[in-house]
């Protein structure tokens, strides 16, 4: 069974999926507690970075995310072995 989300995953988020949430959010995960892929909970805690646009890396954040948001929308898993250009 895959885990809910990884390290390295790019979520999309709709404003109503996030707390607090005023616009579509792009957040590459930099760190997920350790409870957030075993527990059946409404919400995690999951910190990364802001994505612009341009997919250029910006502010840190840390949000509490909808976990069926995630279910809904998969994260974009990156390939292992793969390096952008």
């Amino acid at each position: 069974m895959n885990p809910l989300v990884v390290v390295g995953d790019v979520l999309t988020l709709q404003p109503c999926d996030y707390c607090i949430g005023q616009v579509v959010l792009r957040l590459k995960v930099t760190y997920v507690p350790r409870y957030a892929n075993f527990l059946a909970s409404r919400w995690v805690r999951l910190e990364g970075l802001e994505l612009r646009p341009d997919g250029t890396p910006g502010r840190e954040r840390v949000v509490m995310v909808r976990v069926q948001a995630i279910r809904d929308a998969p994260p974009v898993r990156p390939v292992p072995g793969v390096r952008g250009r």
